[in-house]
């Protein structure tokens, strides 16, 4: 009954936060549904290949040459507990996710998979491999029991490798996926689940980098917003955008997630990462920015026709904004999705919008809904774009 209860609420998870987070789900096969078998030759404690730190990036490099990235990831440290069932000491090397991390590979012959569905078309033709993972699962009287499965690590790693369900939490605390590589075993997983499953047995993280200074640590958190619940799901993006200077609140102590992003919101937003200083404006607030967004051939002339600043954008007039400022600066271009978004609704996208609804697309800014649409005339909420923000924040190396 736990088995089938954890397979049931990854899959609601995936499902539902591949649609709210524009981003990937979690990737799984074997007993996990998908075609895939009930078992796996690969022995559980097998080397996969190596794992090391790129940058803001962890590569795990497999051995037949695929390479899965972590984007926004670092190392971070050991963590050792005992095994329920064997009684064994039991030793993960931390894989610390970042709000805004997806995990995509690339094969030996430089494709880009991102999708379980991608996975099983290449295994079919001998070009990609996936990951073998399995668990431990933290129950509530305090036992770790180790787990099989037969996992990709594909999709949005923040969401795969964070909280269990509320409706989960009667039996577990939490769960730790994990891998082996040449030089140990891996887990990824977010700070909040780390916190989780190292407070419930009163063990610390060993040689993990080195803390905060006191200065970093006495910054206002993003969660002090009065309307920001530490446990929702855009909790973290906020967090982010906060602390990277890329986005504040409305006044008054409060963030306003469900409220609309205006126009002249999102060009404010847009000009922290061009590092430029803004000129003020004798108009508007908004105007030194609705300037510089014009000097810089940043809004297409279709929008301009009856630019409202007030007005709430939308997600079409979003990519190609995005689209045109990625255009006319320097930014990261590794794609994390491969070929052009296939959206039923591709023919209501607005001609102007084309090429940077595929940019965000390819690089996995912005993506589709649930049902496949992109829905081009929908509007964003200030806690929906935070979410694009991080992953532009990755893309222009912020």
């Amino acid at each position: 009954m736990k088995g089938m209860k954890k397979w049931i609420s990854l899959a609601l998870s995936a499902g539902l936060m591949a649609g709210m987070l524009c981003t990937g789900a979690l990737a799984s096969e074997g007993p996990w549904g998908h075609g895939g078998s009930s078992s796996s030759v690969t022995p559980e404690d097998a080397s996969q290949g190596t794992v090391a730190q790129v940058g803001d990036s962890v590569q795990v490099t497999l051995n037949d040459g695929t390479v899965a990235t972590f984007t926004s990831a670092h190392l971070n440290g050991t963590i050792t507990f005992t095994e329920f069932f064997s009684g064994e000491p039991v030793t993960l090397k931390v894989i610390l996710v970042e709000p805004g991390c997806i995990v995509y590979s690339t094969s030996p012959s430089g494709n880009v998979y991102t999708s379980v569905d991608e996975v099983y078309a290449a295994n079919d033709e001998g070009g990609a491999a996936s990951v073998f993972c399995h668990h431990y699962d933290l129950m509530q009287d305090g036992r770790v029991e180790h787990n099989m499965n037969d996992m990709s690590l594909l999709g949005n790693a923040y969401v795969n490798f964070g909280p269990i369900p509320d409706w989960w939490a009667d039996d577990y605390v939490t769960s730790l996926s994990s891998f082996f590589a040449e030089d140990g075993q891996y887990c990824p997983v977010t700070q909040e689940v780390l916190d989780q499953f190292c407070s419930h047995l009163g063990i610390e993280v060993e040689g993990a980098p080195a803390q905060e200074t006191e200065e970093e640590t006495a910054q206002p958190s993003a969660q002090a917003f009065s309307d920001v619940p530490a446990d929702a799901w855009y909790a973290e993006y906020v967090q982010t955008v906060y602390e990277k200077g890329l986005f504040s609140g409305t006044g008054d102590g409060v963030f306003s997630p469900n409220a609309n992003m205006t126009y002249a919101q999102f060009l404010v937003v847009l000009s922290q990462f061009s590092g430029e200083t803004i000129p003020a404006s004798g108009g508007a607030w908004y105007q030194g920015y609705v300037d510089w967004a014009g000097e810089k051939g940043l809004i297409p002339s279709e929008i301009q026709s009856g630019f409202d600043p007030d007005a709430p954008i939308t997600r079409q007039d979003m990519a190609a904004l995005f689209g045109a400022f990625l255009n006319a600066y320097d930014h990261g271009d590794e794609a994390v999705n491969s070929g052009a978004g296939s959206f039923s609704d591709a023919d209501g996208i607005a001609d102007y919008a084309q090429e940077g609804v595929e940019l965000c697309w390819r690089l996995g800014i912005m993506g589709g809904n649930a049902d496949g649409t992109f829905a081009p005339q929908a509007t964003a909420t200030r806690a929906q774009v935070a979410v694009t923000m991080v992953q532009m924040a990755r893309v222009m190396g912020r």
